[in-house]
């Protein structure tokens, strides 16, 4: 996304949601036309770095756009001020950009595969599909180190009402006793059990890592590799 421009408009933070501990959600007062999956350039006053945030809202929400942002050691700078944000302040964004986005047609299941704030992206993807498409065969299979680390978890509690949507958290830091569903990283046999069908869409995002992994995983289970869009960082 790097190199592309867009003209900046002024806005302001009309809400600050908790999401956990480290993570925030913020809520901005424009909406200009995007896709589920894209992303926006954001710059904050004394910062004029750019930085960019995939989007957790839908298109199908309308009257503001949200960014969520886990707050990360490597950006202090940054993350404190943002977070010392109130509503009524005011920040820069452009946009939109990215190309993981949803295919026009979707042909069998949607399986979206995230480690930690990957998530961000796939909840503007699954409330769009839930809004647009809710007949959708779809899959959200999170990974974080304990309960306390989901994000979005009462929204995707209340789309599992929903029997097209399954969403199965798996804790890295947890015995299953005390998670009382899945542990561990996603790998093969999670995925086996949780019905995968190689002819469906699968989305990956979260660390370079985890991308790089999950993709290996795939492929070994002959999913083509034209059915795989990622994000990375």
């Amino acid at each position: 996304m790097r190199g592309l421009t867009a003209p900046f408009q002024t806005v302001p933070v009309l809400d600050i949601l908790p999401e956990s501990s480290d993570t925030q959600t913020f809520r901005l007062g424009t909406c200009f036309p995007y896709k589920a999956g894209q992303s926006v350039s954001l710059t904050i006053p004394g910062d004029p770095k750019k930085r960019y945030y995939s989007l957790s809202s839908s298109p199908t929400e309308k009257g503001f756009m949200a960014i969520t942002i886990k707050a990360a050691d490597r950006e202090k700078k940054l993350y404190g001020s943002l977070f010392r944000l109130n509503k009524g302040s005011q920040v820069e964004i452009a946009g939109p950009y990215g190309s993981m986005t949803l295919p026009d047609t979707l042909e069998g299941s949607v399986y979206f595969l995230a480690a930690g704030s990957g998530v961000a992206p796939f909840r503007s993807m699954i409330k769009f599909i839930q809004d647009v498409r809710p007949q959708t065969d779809t899959w959200l299979i999170h990974s974080v180190k304990t309960p306390e680390d989901l994000l979005f978890k009462d929204h995707f509690m209340e789309w599992s009402r929903n029997p097209a949507f399954h969403y199965v958290p798996t804790f890295t830091r947890w015995t299953r006793a005390e998670a009382g569903g899945e542990t561990g990283r996603i790998g093969e046999t999670l995925l086996r059990k949780h019905t995968l069908q190689a002819h469906g869409t699968f989305f990956l995002c979260g660390p370079k890592e985890f991308v790089k992994d999950m993709e290996h995983v795939l492929i070994g289970l002959r999913v083509p590799a034209d059915h795989i869009r990622r994000e990375q960082w």
